[in-house]
């Protein structure tokens, strides 16, 4: 089985064996990460650090094998190079391209670089169903440690802690979770979903105002706010001092900055932030972020919110919903129970839509850049038809970055700029009012 393995469930539903994995829409996603930097890039170098990335991790070397009688299985390529292409153009190149729709048949890892002036931008591509962003943010970070041993002249080895085929990450959950666990959690969703008061607190969404098709650049919009380290530093003090988390704090302000957008009066409503998870906290033996691998789960946290409300308030039931969540192994049970054949009832709880979705990396290590590259930004993106808005949050060293995400088919590009503009006056407000909230 080091070779080869069959798709588990859930890595299927990424796969096109399903529209969408619970309420959020999954297959065929691309997932895009990578860095600009300023300076020039030695195309070779990277092409070889590439095929290095690439004889290192399993799944990036893997192919699709279907056949009529048997189920999917992945099966590693020797000496496998990903596809590198090298063009020109910014940011709206870069729209474009997250826009695409890749050609999996050379493989499932690839890369592009977009040039423009001085400046150079590496984005990495790679199916979202072999990979989440902790993996991916990783990766890049290898692939600068290795483009900067080549340049000083001192390869690094290729790593083989990656090097075989491991299971998926809801196959290994089987080792830690209990069918009796699963079954007492669909129980207690079922009976929640069975509850009047809980059915008449259905979470509001964003109104949909998009003209089906989108934007000329793409459906895909990308709304960038970045924050100082002096203001990371101020929003990490007002987590800790209200004793809740940097991702809750966002949220929070997050749900506040959608809240106009809901379409209902001043009122409180309920609100619903869906939130990406890691599992490999559960998994035994552990899975390191440095392994490709999608180990993804959801969980979502409830608020009521008024067109005033405080984001600290907000921030304090998203903490709340979240350490009730991973107390109860939430996000472990979740994906284990996704894999069933459920009833009507809660199936349809679990295709119940957020009004946001969260996705929070959190933070990374800065890259090791060589001397002459001046690093700008990453950026990372990964998004499917239908989705509804969400927002990515990372922090790269001492500078956190929050990306609002939309596909204006949907949801217009008006309402994208709208609620950045509404999300960056939250973030300043915090930031200048940290020493009051701390």
């Amino acid at each position: 089985m080091d070779t080869h393995r069959p798709l588990s469930p859930f890595e299927i539903a990424y796969f096109g064996g399903a529209a969408k994995l619970t309420s959020v829409p999954k297959s065929q996603v691309p997932l895009f990460i990578g860095t600009t930097v300023r300076g020039a890039v030695d195309i070779d170098i990277l092409r070889l650090v590439l095929v290095e990335l690439a004889a290192g991790h399993a799944l990036l070397r893997a192919v699709l094998v279907e056949e009529p009688c048997g189920a999917p299985r992945f099966e590693l390529r020797e000496n496998y190079e990903p596809t590198l292409e090298v063009t020109g153009g910014g940011d709206d190149a870069y729209r474009r391209l997250i826009n695409s729709e890749p050609d999996w048949g050379a493989g499932f890892f690839k890369a592009q670089v977009l040039r423009d002036g001085g400046r150079t931008q590496i984005v990495l591509i790679v199916h979202h169903g072999m990979s989440d962003g902790r993996s991916m943010f990783a990766l890049v970070d290898e692939m600068w440690q290795r483009y900067s041993a080549h340049l000083a002249g001192s390869p690094l080895p290729v790593f083989d802690a990656d090097s075989v085929l491991i299971d998926g990450a809801d196959a290994q959950l089987l080792h830690t979770v209990t069918d009796a666990e699963v079954d007492a959690f669909l129980a207690q969703l079922k009976a929640l979903a069975l509850d009047p008061e809980a059915a008449a607190a259905a979470p509001r969404q964003v109104v949909r105002d998009g003209d089906g098709s989108g934007d000329p650049l793409g459906r895909f919009a990308v709304r960038r706010i970045e924050l100082t380290a002096e203001e990371t530093s101020a929003l990490i003090a007002v987590a800790h001092a209200q004793g809740f988390s940097v991702s809750s704090l966002i949220t929070g302000a997050a749900l506040a900055a959608v809240r106009p957008q809901l379409g209902v009066d001043a009122g409180p409503v309920p609100m619903l932030a869906g939130h990406a998870v890691d599992v490999r906290p559960y998994l035994v033996p552990p899975v390191p972020t440095t392994t490709v691998l999608c180990c993804v789960a959801g969980v979502a946290t409830p608020v009521v919110a008024s067109a005033d409300s405080d984001p600290i308030e907000l921030a304090k039931m998203v903490e709340a919903g979240m350490r009730a969540a991973l107390e109860l192994k939430f996000p472990a049970l979740y994906m284990a129970a996704t894999q069933r054949d459920l009833d009507a009832v809660t199936a349809a709880m679990f295709s119940a839509q957020p009004t946001l979705g969260i996705s929070n990396v959190g933070v990374v290590p800065a890259h090791s850049l060589p001397a002459d590259l001046e690093f700008i930004r990453d950026d990372m993106f990964a998004m499917a038809k239908g989705m509804l808005p969400k927002m990515t949050v990372f922090t790269v060293g001492d500078r956190l970055t929050i990306q609002v995400e939309y596909d204006t088919a949907g949801n217009s590009e008006e309402q994208a700029v709208q609620v950045s503009q509404a999300m960056r006056a939250q973030v300043r407000r915090l930031c200048e009012n940290a020493e009051i909230r701390a």
